[in-house]
Parts: C-alpha cells; structure tokens; sequence
C-alpha cells in the first residue's frame, strides 16, 4: 500500500513539472505572437541568467550524487543523529556560509539531506547562514572596516544559529 501510495506521488510531481514547462512554452508561443521582440528579449534573458547558474546547479547535482553514493541514508542519518543537536547546527552554519551560487540551486541537495534525516532547523540554518559571503569579505572590510566586518559576520552567524534553533522549538510545539 505504502509503495503505490508513494509511485502515485512521485508520479505527481513529475506530471506537475512537465504540465508547468507545457503552460510556460505555449505562454511564450502565444506572446510571440502579441509582442515578438519583448517576447525574444524576454527568452534571451532567460537563456542569460539560466547559462550562468548552469554550472551552479551541475555542481549541486555531483554534490547530492557524491552523498548519496558515499553516505546513504541510513549512514547519513547515523552521522545526523550521532551528533549533538548544536553539532548539526554548526555544521549547517558552517556548509551555509562556504556555499556558492543562489540558494535556490541548494534546494534539491537540502531536499535529499532532509529525507536523509536533517532536521528542518538546520536547514534555516544553512539558508540564513549563505547570507555571510565569504568571497565579499575583503570587499567588505575595505568599505567598512575590519571590526564593523567581525561584528556583522559573528551577528550574522549567532542570527543563524537562533533562527534554526528557534523553528525547531516553535516546530516541536506545533
């Protein structure tokens, strides 16, 4: 019952993203025909911005394959639960402020890493810890000066923290 029940949802979701991509080309198609040149300036754009978190997204796809081969589920939820709860939320601090490109190309690998067993507080977490751009901080320290920097960074980093925390409380209660 239990492996119908979850073919007949994946089967959803799939259906659901090709029926978005169908409804999104015949909007193209039919403002083609309405507005040609904002239409292809329009595609252009989207061709832009697509091409430059292509290799974004292709290094979160490895990054999830990678995990999955060396750490299943069960491994991952082992190391997960193994450590102290402060642990796993450091840990997602930590991955939060290393990682690169949008968030929402992390999206898909946080997916795979909560149904391994990463609590939804360490995944705010992360997302509130990618505001802290490592790659910025020279940039940052030239305008504003080394210890406004610090200030804001370890800010930053203790806001991360409590909101993770923070939605595991208020989500334990609800």
């Amino acid at each position: 019952m239990k492996q119908s029940a979850k073919k007949s949802t994946t089967k959803k979701r799939s259906f659901q993203g090709i029926s978005f991509l169908i409804i999104v080309i015949f909007i193209y198609i039919i403002l083609y025909f309405v507005n040609p040149q904002k239409t292809l300036e329009s595609l252009n754009h989207f061709i832009k911005n697509t091409s430059s978190v292509l290799p974004v997204f292709i290094f979160v796809i490895i990054l999830t394959a990678i995990i999955n081969y060396y750490y299943p589920k069960e491994r991952l939820a082992k190391i997960l639960q193994g450590k102290s709860n402060m642990q796993t939320y450091l840990l997602s601090l930590l991955a939060g402020t290393i990682s690169m490109g949008p968030i929402f190309t992390w999206y898909p690998l946080l997916k795979n890493l909560k149904d391994k067993g990463l609590p939804d507080g360490a995944i705010v977490t992360f997302i509130y810890g990618k505001s802290i751009k490592l790659t910025l901080i020279p940039i940052m320290i030239g305008f504003f000066g080394l210890s406004y920097t610090l200030v804001f960074m370890i800010f930053i980093a203790v806001a991360a923290l409590i909101q993770g925390l923070l939605y595991a409380f208020i989500d334990k209660r609800f």
